[in-house]
């Protein structure tokens, strides 16, 4: 296996050094995404310290959703406006959201109660909840097997809920404390990061059969996204892997900063965004040559990322700050 590792100090570093040797030049340095501004969310009403957790962007309704952990919201930002617009209460402990075929309705994990939400969005309740094992907190939808799936850390498993019935249709045991999944829309297979195993689980969701993939050598695995040339990258302590999945090869890793959580592909860029909560920076990376692109600097408790594949925005969730930062690529 080739190493396609290269820092981004590194990289940084060769770009000063350029730019020093070549005064006549006057070309800025690269940054890899300008700043729109910040979104200001609901301050706390209860616990001192804010927790939020996984953004999602339904660019159809130009909406992107904030899971308010601490205050069992939902909140709502109009991405046309970069405003806040509203929040749906209730959600004790909700901590990620999946998108459905229906633009008003989605699904949140609500890790408090033990349980998986229907909201509507449009109307601004919640239609129902569904109990699962353990404390939910990844979530995903679906489209092949039309259905919602959501993993539970502490139950060790993934649980598969009809969309449409909003029943639980069946649990794949785990073979170890999950962390975050994406899910191959043409296949209908779910990717879960193991954390504690240090390796992925693939899930045929109409069979229950589970493979583990194990091409790269990743340590304590968090965030996960997939490409649509069969590329699952995997984030771990300080580097983004890449696993060919048809194969389970490893194709390389890319170091980025430390403390990542969330990761996102954008399919119109081909950019990689990590969110490195620990190095307070977002790096972007191209996921066609794996190769890094640089970083910005976030804040304290940068650990959430969403893009907008149709306006090119990047979403940060700043979490001490309560805030969501906004960029563009480029």
């Amino acid at each position: 296996m080739t190493d396609i590792r290269k820092p981004l100090v590194v990289l940084v570093a060769s770009i000063l050094q350029f730019g020093l040797s070549s005064c006549s030049d006057t070309s800025p340095i690269h940054v890899p995404l300008s700043v729109r501004g910040n979104i200001q969310l609901p301050h706390e009403t209860v616990a001192t310290v804010p927790l939020f957790d996984l953004l999602t962007v339904d660019e159809r309704r130009a909406l992107l959703y904030v899971p308010h952990t601490t205050n069992s919201a939902l909140e709502i930002v109009d991405t046309k406006r970069q405003k806040f617009v509203a929040s749906i209460p209730g959600l004790a402990g909700v901590r990620g959201v999946a998108l459905t075929p229906d633009p008003n309705v989605v699904f949140v994990s609500l890790s408090g109660g033990g349980a998986v939400a229907a909201v509507d969005t449009n109307a601004m309740k919640i239609l129902g909840t569904i109990s699962v094992n353990g404390s939910p907190d990844a979530i995903a939808y679906d489209p092949v097997d039309d259905a919602v799936l959501a993993t539970s850390s502490g139950a060790k498993e993934l649980t598969i809920i009809d969309r449409t019935s909003r029943k639980v249709t069946g649990t794949v045991k785990l073979p170890g404390a999950p962390e975050l999944l994406t899910v191959d829309p043409q296949a209908g297979v779910a990717y879960v990061a193991i954390n504690d195993k240090d390796e992925v689980a693939a899930i045929n969701i109409a069979s229950r059969q589970l493979t583990e993939l194990r091409g790269c050598d990743i340590k304590a695995p968090t965030g996960i996204a997939l490409d649509d040339q069969g590329h699952l990258f995997v984030a771990d302590r300080g580097l983004v892997s890449v696993i060919d999945v048809l194969i389970d090869k490893c194709l390389g890793s890319v170091d980025i900063g430390n403390g990542v959580d969330q990761i996102a592909v954008s399919l119109h860029t081909h950019h990689l965004y990590t969110a490195n909560g620990g190095s307070r920076n977002l790096s972007v990376i191209d996921i066609r040559t794996f190769k890094p692109l640089g970083e910005v600097g976030t804040g304290p408790g940068g650990d959430g990322v969403a893009v907008d594949p149709t306006t090119d925005l990047v979403y940060v969730m700043v979490g001490r700050a309560g805030l969501v930062s906004v960029y563009h690529d480029p």
